[in-house]
């Protein structure tokens, strides 16, 4: 499973790359030995593929926006794609600058569709909004299912699926669209850069529900990084188990 024996690799971000703004053991050596080959997966729904690249640039990690592919912009892009859909955004402001960008102007009267992402204000008040609109008939469309990702101080970040999951203890029964791993859409997206088959592609990631089990719908050799890894605490420790061929 050396990262040379693949065409292209898909990395997550929050628990492999990065926590917070702290740089990972094992995040600058995998770009350095990926290259081009190196794409970003995540479910992060607050940034766009331009912003992240900025941030991780003043990190230290060179990714191009056009090698990083988010759960977040995957979803305003499903959304943009639906003719006549009028949308609610529950999502950060880059995101919502981002939805107008890319076309969706936010309804406040006959909303068809919510689009929940990770958004720091969403409160008691934006919760008694969305069971409003879904009970009025309003689709969701959830940016990912996670419910917390690692932070640099040990302590879980809560995520978009917390507030999922809140939302689910009032509706049970609520229909819903996923984006994010572990559905098939984003791999797609990613993979739709490259002409290759799925033997030809290592997935890492560090959440054995999201990352694991879509690499696994899809066929994908996949290496799990992190607190949940038997073999590899980060990837430092998997990269030196398959150093480069001399």
């Amino acid at each position: 499973m050396r990262p040379e024996d693949y065409e292209a690799i898909l990395c997550d971000l929050d628990g492999c790359l990065i926590s917070g703004d702290v740089l990972l053991p094992g995040a600058q050596a995998l770009l350095a030995r990926a290259g081009d080959r190196l794409t970003l997966l995540s479910n992060n729904s607050t940034e766009t593929a331009e912003t992240l690249s900025a941030r991780l640039a003043a990190m230290g990690l060179a990714v191009p926006p056009t090698r990083i592919v988010l759960a977040g912009t995957a979803a305003v892009a499903h959304l943009a794609a639906l003719p006549g859909a009028r949308v609610r955004l529950f999502a950060s402001p880059a995101l919502r600058a981002h939805a107008v960008a890319s076309g969706l102007t936010e309804a406040r009267e006959e909303v068809t569709h919510l689009l929940l992402a990770k958004d720091p204000t969403f409160g008691y008040r934006e919760l008694q909004d969305v069971i409003g609109l879904l009970t009025r008939g309003a689709h969701l469309v959830v940016a990912n299912p996670d419910v917390s990702h690692p932070g640099p101080d040990g302590v879980p970040v809560p995520e978009t699926g917390s507030c999922l999951a809140a939302i689910l203890s009032i509706l049970p029964g609520v229909d819903y669209d996923v984006i994010g791993k572990p559905e098939p859409a984003l791999y797609h997206a990613a993979l739709s850069r490259y002409a290759i088959r799925p033997e030809r592609v290592l997935a890492i990631g560090d959440n054995p529900l999201t990352d694991a089990e879509g690499a696994e719908r899809l066929g994908l050799d996949f290496v799990l990084v992190g607190p949940h890894a038997r073999r590899w605490a980060d990837l430092d420790r998997y990269l030196a188990e398959f150093p480069e061929a001399a």
